[in-house]
């Protein structure tokens, strides 16, 4: 026998108080701090949503809708909603540290062997390789679950990138991996510095950038290599990023020539902001106090 509306008792209600689908019970403030307390005791740093809710559920009895939490662990406690940067398992503790006494060793180096270092030009590099298609970027629609023409084809454009940060930064195409390639690359970004006395390139312990040590030193290249399994010290990884959505805002890229064309671009547009270098800066800028930046915050 179905009950009667008229007949569903306000007890009812009360008794799915905080369940869902109906009004929720008020955590206090002190609920609240237990709640963060059990969760800074808690080995990890990043959760789910339902993680956070299960937590506060067990202390209190507390549950709320999806949207309402939400609102509350950004607006009322504060917390951030992000996706978290990766750090490879293999990086060593105390990897800042190991690149700082680096950069310390290479310009008290430089500075012995008798270089002015306002003279002395210096930026990140690494290789990256561009898609037609990457499927990293969501867009606005006026309709739901629509569909987007793209090329999927697999080929690539390699290019050697330099982020110049007191000189000027170079994009390279790259025939290939080989280290002659990337020779000629590195001469390239050399030849468009002015009043460049030596070039000093932070980059990656890839293999074919340890090979060229020696061979850089003859030119006046001289190399820093980050610590091992650390790209997050790299800011031109950052450049990176920015370039690739840039490029995958446009729609269908018909072949390799308009991709190298639009990445070319994007990276123009990116080479000048040093606001992809201010965390570094934050680390590092006691060794490198002969040189102040000045950030702009534009973005393209």
């Amino acid at each position: 026998m179905e009950s009667d509306p008229k007949n569903y008792k306000k007890k009812d209600l009360t008794s799915r108080r905080g369940q869902g689908g109906g009004p929720s019970s008020k955590v206090n403030a002190h609920q609240w701090e237990q709640w963060r307390e059990v969760l800074q005791a808690q080995p990890i740093q990043h959760w789910t949503r339902q993680q956070l809710a299960a937590v506060l559920r067990d202390l209190t009895g507390v549950g709320y809708s999806n949207s309402h939490f939400c609102g509350l662990l950004r607006h009322q406690q504060g917390l951030y909603y992000y996706k978290p940067r990766p750090r490879d398992y293999r990086r060593k503790d105390g990897a800042e540290e190991q690149l700082r006494a680096r950069i310390q060793a290479t310009f008290d180096a430089l500075q012995v062997m008798g270089h002015d270092l306002l003279r002395v030009k210096w930026g990140f590099a690494d290789e990256v390789a561009a898609q037609l298609h990457t499927n990293n970027r969501r867009f606005w629609a006026l309709e739901p679950h629509l569909s987007r023409v793209v090329n999927t084809d697999r080929s690539t454009q390699s290019f050697f990138g330099f982020y110049g940060i007191n000189a000027t930064s170079a994009l390279v195409d790259l025939t290939d991996g080989t280290l002659e390639s990337i020779q000629q690359a590195l001469l390239a970004v050399k030849q468009q510095q002015q009043a460049c006395d030596a070039l000093v390139i932070f980059w990656d312990n890839a293999r074919s950038h340890t090979a060229l040590e020696t061979w850089g030193w003859e030119g006046q290249i001289y190399f820093v290599p980050l610590p091992t399994y650390s790209p997050d010290l790299n800011p031109i990884e950052k450049v990176w990023k920015s370039v690739k959505r840039w490029v995958n805002a446009h729609h269908y890229i018909r072949n390799l020539a308009e991709l190298g064309r639009l990445f070319r671009a994007g990276f123009d547009g990116f080479k000048d902001q040093l606001t992809f270098t201010s965390s570094w800066w934050a680390l590092y800028a006691d060794q490198l106090s002969w040189y102040r930046p000045i950030f702009d915050s534009t973005t393209l």
